[in-house]
């Protein structure tokens, strides 16, 4: 059992916020996703954001504002709430608090339709 935290992560600066990946824990190489924890300060933006994985997004402490630029898209999440982020999705996301840090687990993983070139998916491959 491994207790991870936050508060004791390393974070460093990346996306205009504060970031904790996941490979700093020994856990990190059995997991089937990647992970890491953001840390917004208050008032604070993240940085634009796109990527090829589906990030499933969970707010630890705070409440979060995300923000689908160009679609004009915002939802509200507060402590304990979860927002799943498509692939490719472009995002912000706003700490709206001017007193209180927003604290995210972020959990990230490749789809199965971005399967390697040459290597159906597996839903394709009849698995």
């Amino acid at each position: 059992m491994e207790k991870l935290q936050y508060s004791s992560a390393r974070l460093t600066e990346e996306y205009g916020i504060r970031i904790g990946r996941w490979t700093q824990y020994a856990a990190d190489r059995e997991l089937p996703f990647d992970a890491m924890w953001c840390v917004i300060p208050p008032g604070g933006s993240s940085e634009r954001d796109q990527h090829p994985e589906v990030e499933l997004s969970v707010v630890a402490s705070g409440s979060a504002d995300y923000e689908a630029p160009g679609s004009g898209e915002r939802t509200e999440a507060g402590q304990g709430a979860a927002v799943l982020l498509p692939s490719r999705e472009p995002h912000v996301i706003h700490n709206r608090s001017d007193s209180e840090p927003l604290v995210l687990l972020s959990i990230y993983w490749m789809p199965e339709e971005a399967a390697p070139p040459g290597q159906a998916a597996p839903e394709e491959a009849g698995e």
